[in-house]
Order: structure tokens, then C-alpha cells, then sequence
């Protein structure tokens, strides 16, 4: 059974052919091509380690012919042909930036799932001032911590965001677990003595005013 995160990440694909960066044990591409999602997919890893572990449990569950081993640096030595779902779940946000900012071919008809472990908002800043719209974003508790789930797609449209696009996203904060995550934030935000300078005071003074 997958994690809450790669759940929610498994219920944004829109495509047949899927390619998950990171794969850990190539979970979540068995998961999607066992329960009809995908029809195939890409398992994907830096290192031979997790890929030999994903090897065994796509063997395990007979479907060698329809989701294949990759070893690449994020997306650099991955095939794009025919993918339709580009998955990078359980990194840091400027990992994932690193792997959209050396990518060899173009996303723009890709449905995009992002799944940062730290620093979302460094990951959506990149992507606002980078022709990319999140969609939909969705928090995610998981083993007593909050997690964003996203859902982007390439339009061409640079921006510089607002305050609230960089820390909160589009987290609909109506929402418990939308409402939680920002106020997750804005904790951290003080804790980090974020508010030292006083533009910065100014930032959270934005945010808090988001939530009341």
C-alpha cells in the first residue's frame, strides 16, 4: 500500500504513460499500472541501488513488460517519448529545480506532479518566474508532518509571484488541512527569525493577514 503522499500524487496523474523520478522501489509504478492508471511507465534513479530494488518488485508482480528501468539524472537520460505524467515526489524543492532546470526536452504538454519534502516555496517561486502554473495543490498529512502536492503544467507565462503564491501556493485555506499547512508555515517562518528584516516582517505580516 503506498504512503498518503505518493497516494495523492498516484490521484493527479491524467495520462497513460507515466515516468516517476526518484522511484523507490518502483511503488508507485506498480501501483498505477496494476490498478489500470497507467498502462505502462518509466521507473527512474539516479543510482543502481534503487533500481535493482525496483527490479525485484516489478518482477514480483509480473510487469516487466510494461514498466521499465531507467538510470538517469532526474530527466536528463530519460526517453520522452509518449509520457504523458512526469511524477518527482520525496525531494527537496531545489533538488527538483535542478532536475527541471537540466531537463533535455520540453514539458509544455506534461502533466506535472511535484511532491516537495522541503523548501515548496523555493520550487514555486522557480516555477511562477519560469512559465509554469500550479494547477492544483493539495496538503497532505503524512506521519505527523504536511506535505504539498502539485499539480503543474507549462504555459509559458512568467510572473513574479506575491508572497502568498511562494509560501502558500494554491492551498485552498477554506480547507482544514489547507489552513494547517499555512499556519505550519508562517511557525516556521518565525522560528527561522524570518522577521529580522523588516521587509521580511513585512512578508509574514502578508501571509498572517491571508489567514484571518
Amino acid at each position: 500500500m503506498l504512503n498518503p503522499r505518493l497516494l495523492a500524487c498516484a490521484g493527479l496523474v491524467q495520462g497513460n504513460f507515466i515516468c516517476d523520478v526518484g522511484t523507490d522501489h518502483a511503488l508507485l509504478p506498480v501501483y498505477l499500472v496494476q490498478n489500470q492508471i497507467a498502462e505502462k511507465a518509466l521507473a527512474c534513479d539516479i543510482r543502481e541501488g534503487p533500481l535493482c530494488s525496483a527490479e525485484k518488485n516489478i518482477q514480483k508482480n509480473m510487469l516487466s513488460d510494461k514498466i521499465r528501468m531507467v538510470l538517469s539524472d532526474g530527466l536528463i537520460s530519460v526517453p520522452p517519448e509518449g509520457i504523458t505524467d512526469i511524477i518527482i515526489a520525496g525531494m527537496g524543492g531545489e533538488t527538483m529545480i535542478h532536475i527541471l532546470e537540466t531537463c533535455p526536452f520540453s514539458l509544455e504538454k506534461i502533466n506535472l506532479i511535484f511532491q516537495p519534502m522541503t523548501r515548496a516555496e523555493l520550487l514555486r517561486k522557480w516555477l511562477f518566474e519560469n512559465g509554469f502554473e500550479i494547477r492544483k495543490e493539495i496538503c497532505i498529512p503524512d506521519k505527523n508532518f504536511l506535505y504539498a502536492v502539485m499539480q503543474v503544467q507549462y504555459s509559458g507565462n512568467r510572473k513574479n509571484p506575491e508572497a502568498g503564491e511562494i509560501y502558500f501556493g494554491q492551498m485552498d485555506l477554506q480547507e482544514t488541512a489547507g489552513k494547517a499547512y499555512a499556519e505550519h508555515v508562517l511557525v516556521q517562518l518565525r522560528k527561522a527569525n524570518f522577521h529580522a528584516a523588516p521587509e521580511r516582517s513585512e512578508i509574514i505580516r502578508k501571509l498572517e493577514e491571508m489567514l484571518t
